[in-house]
């Protein structure tokens, strides 16, 4: 005997974008319809698990993990987190808005639960959850971090860059030139040893980086014995994977511009960090990209602490004024180690 059947039932809010396009509804990865801006749709589907998201183009929603019983009804709400009204636009909130659905485009589009009606987890299974059990900390490798930039053309940038991955991952983490070899050691010989140990290397691009000069007016990237040249043939010959960052508005360099064994950086995907107001948001993005290398050997320092949002659950975002997943302040948010 079948068991009888149980219903979806979507709506899409309205923002202040996208309000002539359709977005792509998806049932367990696939497209099942097509839904306007203040439609309301219902679906029609067996009972049991099923994951519900939508798309737009490149945007596509982090699927939501739901559990339908017989002849339930579910009421589920989708759309976009572009700013709601043309005030909006113009405020701070509506300008980070903005900004994240460019830097994490994951984010953008969103399918949660109306908040009378939470979605039913399934029956003893470990459903994903925003906010950590207290005592859990994410994980991260001491060394693991190797920071490579040229002092005269990013030192004052990189220093703030490197002051939020401390906050975000700990000290003993990141190495930087001036801050960890220690006096009288051999710079090539700790610069190798530290790169053999280390997770991934974030090489920090500034307009001065490809065409800095020694006082004889060579070009330092053609001397065998740069450091910064050292730093990432290093890293490229023992396949440490390398995070490209651009700074002061600095573009990628191509592979002709470049010796024959840097010329592999020149293929590799960057990350823009601007300057402000949108500085941390670009941080951000360099933060979920080392996220992604670092392996979980040691915990997280003592006394470094996790932030969510009292509103939603949602693990704040180091810098963000304003929740990612609510739009709600950050200010007053939950603290978990």
């Amino acid at each position: 005997m079948n068991n009888p059947p149980a219903f979806i039932t979507l709506r899409r809010n309205k923002t202040s974008s996208n309000q002539l396009r359709q977005f792509t509804i998806t049932l367990d990865n696939q497209p099942v319809g097509k839904i306007k801006s203040g439609q309301t749709k219902q679906f029609k589907v067996t009972a049991g698990p099923h994951l519900i998201g939508i798309k737009l183009d490149l945007y596509k929603s982090q699927p939501l993990q739901i559990h339908l019983a017989p002849n339930q009804t579910l009421e589920l709400v989708c759309g976009d987190r572009s700013p709601e009204n043309l005030k909006e636009i113009f405020s701070l909130k509506g300008i980070e808005k903005s900004i994240n659905s460019v830097i994490k485009p994951g984010q953008y589009l969103y399918v949660e639960a109306t908040a009378d009606q939470p979605p039913s987890p399934p029956p003893r299974a470990a459903a994903p959850v925003t906010t950590p059990p207290a005592g859990v900390a994410r994980k991260k490798c001491s060394g693991s971090i190797f920071v490579s930039y040229r002092r005269e053309d990013s030192r004052e940038i990189t220093g703030r860059i490197c002051d939020r991955l401390i906050s975000e991952f700990g000290k003993e983490t990141i190495f930087r030139d001036v801050d960890s070899i220690p006096a009288g050691v051999d710079f090539r010989e700790h610069i190798s040893n530290t790169i053999d140990h280390c997770h991934v290397l974030v090489a920090i691009i500034g307009n001065q980086w490809l065409n800095a000069k020694n006082p004889k007016g060579e070009r330092r990237l053609e001397l065998a014995t740069d450091p910064l040249r050292m730093e990432i043939e290093t890293a490229l010959n023992k396949a440490i994977p390398i995070i490209p960052v651009l700074v002061k508005n600095s573009t990628m360099p191509d592979a002709d511009e470049l010796p024959e064994s840097l010329q592999l950086l020149a293929y590799l995907n960057a990350i823009p960090i601007p300057g402000e107001p949108f500085f941390h948001n670009g941080v951000d993005l360099l933060i979920e990209a080392l996220n992604k290398n670092i392996s979980p050997d040691t915990p997280l320092p003592q006394g470094a602490r996790l932030r969510f949002c009292i509103h939603c659950g949602t693990e704040l975002v180091a810098g963000n004024r304003f929740c990612i997943q609510c739009g709600q302040p950050a200010d007053g948010g939950a603290t978990a180690r």
